[in-house]
């Protein structure tokens, strides 16, 4: 049998991008405040259920909330139990007023991004690895390249994380987001080219390439318009505040509950951003025959 000079196989490509680029850390600024307390812990289930996938942003939303049981009903039960009782004052005559434990909620939810990075996605090839057997000097050939951004969004309650659907109430700029990213989040965006590659005789080459990706993470907060809470057990004697429960806190956010969301870093062209990996080795025998 006769070596063939030159032994290349067909070449698909799965991913590539535009340019070089570094990997970067930027971070957003923090929506952290000093009227901001953390209910971590403490609340649990309050920030998830007000606050959810870009809900109640606009106007004034109504919430009743135990602070000892844990139960959280929304302005439907104005007047209704568990929440209130009913206080009989003869016929005809009764009110209610709002049990002991449970607090009068009122505000709007707003959400803005904690913080922001890149990271590298996972190495795919862009082509497959070409042999160079012969010595006469480098094999030359194109190779056709294609990309396809992709978006991924993930919620964590309390340490437990689960995927979602994109929400460009959150991330999408235009969308409603509080914040603007040059990334791909929402939008599939295509790109493919052509470039010339050239493997050195007596080696074996291939390319790989790491997409570089943005997280942004967004804590939801409640801003508080008002505290109401009941002093007695059998009647009507309200307190009401702007602060969660006296303690001088208006914005209130759970820093064990928030939503990243994870797209391709764009560049100023709009393109997605890559980092090249060129792999190679000397010829093996059965990379010729």
């Amino acid at each position: 049998m006769v070596p063939t000079p030159v032994k290349k196989w067909l070449l698909t490509v799965a991913a590539c991008g535009l340019a070089f680029s570094g990997l970067s850390l930027a971070s957003a600024t923090t929506a952290s405040a000093a009227n901001e307390t953390d209910l971590n812990g403490h609340w649990d289930n309050l920030l998830p259920n007000i606050c959810q996938d870009g809900s109640n942003r606009s106007g004034q939303s109504k919430w009743f909330y135990n602070t000892v049981t844990h139960e959280l009903h929304d302005k439907s039960y104005e007047g209704k139990s568990p929440v209130f009782s009913l206080k009989y004052l003869g016929p005809g005559k009764s009110y209610t007023y709002l049990n002991p434990d449970w607090k009068e909620l009122k505000g709007h939810c707003y959400y803005p991004a904690s913080s922001s990075w890149t990271v590298e996605g996972g190495e795919t090839a862009w082509s497959e690895p070409a042999s160079n057997c012969d010595n006469g000097g480098p094999l030359n050939y194109n190779v056709s390249q294609s990309y396809t951004t992709t978006t991924t969004t993930t919620k964590t309650v309390g340490g437990e994380v689960t995927l979602t659907r994109k929400l460009g109430k959150l991330f999408e700029v235009g969308g409603g987001a509080e914040f603007s990213y040059s990334w791909s989040y929402g939008k599939s965006v295509g790109w493919s080219r052509t470039v010339g590659m050239s493997v050195p005789s007596g080696r074996t080459e291939w390319f790989g390439a790491r997409p570089i990706k943005r997280v942004v993470r967004v804590n939801p907060h409640f801003w508080l318009d008002s505290y109401t809470w009941n002093v007695s057990k059998d009647d009507k004697n309200y307190r009401s505040s702007q602060n969660w429960g006296g303690y001088g806190y208006r914005a209130l956010v759970d820093h064990d509950y928030y939503y990243d969301g994870t797209s391709n870093v764009l560049n100023s062209n709009n393109q997605p951003q890559f980092r090249f990996i060129l792999h190679g080795r000397a010829n093996k025998y059965s990379d010729c025959h």
